[in-house]
């Protein structure tokens, strides 16, 4: 591959690009599915973009770990992250950056509320905000509006912040520390395209400050709230440190909102691109269920996870040497012609539908069952209450390697009477 390609393969704005990104991962799957990756400004890494290699090493737990490198970033970047960081050469430590037996013991903190029946619990308040949500698109009277702004990127931080037990006039800041952290590369959103490389940790100082202050009111008022379950939780049995602490408050904040947000998104604009799709939803809203997973596959909102490899490993006809670092990417996964029958068209009816928007394996993403919750949810109330979508002008996409989303999707919603 050379240097520019690698350099797209990187590029926030190359991810932000549909069709170009695409085009390189299925060149990439055709061609040279584990490959040495070379950018100008990152460490090098194995990039794998099949179905079944990612699956494979993200079963590996024991071989391929977290804790070493999660996610790329320019070797500015990792540099400010050392100075800042301290002892883990960053300045948050989260269940994501963890390798066991550290994250099956901090994950068990919060397994109750995000998996399975702990889940129920939030029905009828996701439910409420999905309805709060209807009731605003209904102000707009028809006429143009930003979906991505005023719908897709406030009900899934409402849920959060609901859970979370963060109060509603926290609202502004919490969106904006949520995308202007994911957001750090593009300058729509605050960032500087990369120039700054300090910014996503002057962004994350503002976030532990808030939540070390949480933490610090729950321990001393505990209520019926995640963030009392966060700071009141005993891996191993003793205290959470802090760092501990205020990162898993920041990564429910950041990760549990600007996923589902994306997918909120991106979910609508397949619909408007798909009409046919949105037509069966609306004469079936019992394929809501299966529509929420091909829009979880079609969108895949978390662009890249990484790790690396504890010692060598034979990954298909390659060598992968211990300490490489190994890119998963799960867009590329979810259009693999060898899972997928016609991968680039959205179905709603897809079946099976085994995406890995969720990730796989021992690090799969906490907050699945919740996700799903929230958008199953979302979409019913709005196959029941929309009577008519167009688009209205051009989406704009977050320019963003990690966790993608939109800036803006302008359409025209018409509700039922």
């Amino acid at each position: 591959m050379s240097t520019e390609l690698a350099d797209s393969l990187v590029s926030p704005a190359v991810h932000a690009d549909e069709a170009r990104i695409h085009a390189l991962f299925s060149e990439l799957r055709r061609t040279s599915p584990v490959h040495w990756t070379e950018p100008a400004d990152y460490r090098p890494f194995w990039s794998l973009t099949r179905h079944a290699d990612i699956m494979e090493v993200s079963r590996k737990n024991d071989v391929f770990i977290n804790s070493r490198r999660l996610n790329l970033m320019t070797r500015a970047q990792e540099a400010a992250a050392k100075k800042s960081g301290g002892k883990y050469d960053r300045m948050y430590r989260t269940v994501a950056h963890m390798d066991n037996p550290d994250h099956r013991e901090y994950r068990r903190v919060t397994t109750e509320w995000f998996m399975g029946p702990g889940v129920r619990k939030f029905e009828a308040a996701v439910a409420a905000l999905a309805e709060e949500s209807l009731d605003h698109i209904a102000t707009f009277g028809g006429e143009p509006f930003d979906y991505a702004r005023e719908v897709a990127n406030l009900f899934p931080l409402r849920v959060i912040m609901s859970i979370l037990g963060v109060p509603r006039e926290d609202q502004p800041l919490m969106l904006r520390l949520t995308q202007e952290f994911f957001g750090a590369d593009d300058a729509d959103l605050g960032g500087g395209g990369g120039a700054d490389a300090s910014q996503r940790f002057d962004l994350l100082a503002q976030f532990f400050d808030y939540f070390t202050a949480m933490a610090a009111d729950r321990r001393k008022s505990p209520r019926d709230d995640l963030a009392t379950v966060i700071a009141c939780g005993r891996p191993y049995d003793g205290p959470m440190g802090d760092l501990e602490t205020a990162s898993y408050y920041a990564v429910i904040a950041t990760a549990g909102h600007d996923t589902t947000a994306a997918v909120t998104a991106g979910g609508l604009l397949a619909l408007l691109e798909n009409p046919d799709q949105w037509q069966k939803l609306r004469a079936d809203p019992e394929k809501t269920r299966g529509a929420v997973e091909e829009m979880l596959r079609w969108v895949s909102p978390v662009k890249h996870f990484l790790r690396t490899a504890r010692e060598d490993y034979r990954l298909g006809d390659t060598t992968i040497a211990a300490g490489d670092g190994v890119a998963l990417f799960y867009p590329s996964a979810n259009r693999d012609d060898a899972v997928f029958d016609d991968p680039f068209r959205f179905d709603i009816e897809r079946t099976p539908n085994k995406h890995l928007a969720f990730g796989f394996g021992g690090h799969m993403c906490l907050g699945l069952s919740l996700a799903r919750l929230e958008l199953t949810t979302f979409l019913r109330a709005f196959v029941r209450r929309v009577g008519s979508i167009e688009p209205a002008g051009d989406p704009q996409r977050i320019h963003a390697n990690l966790v993608g989303g939109f800036k803006a999707l302008p359409v025209r919603i018409g509700l039922v009477h």
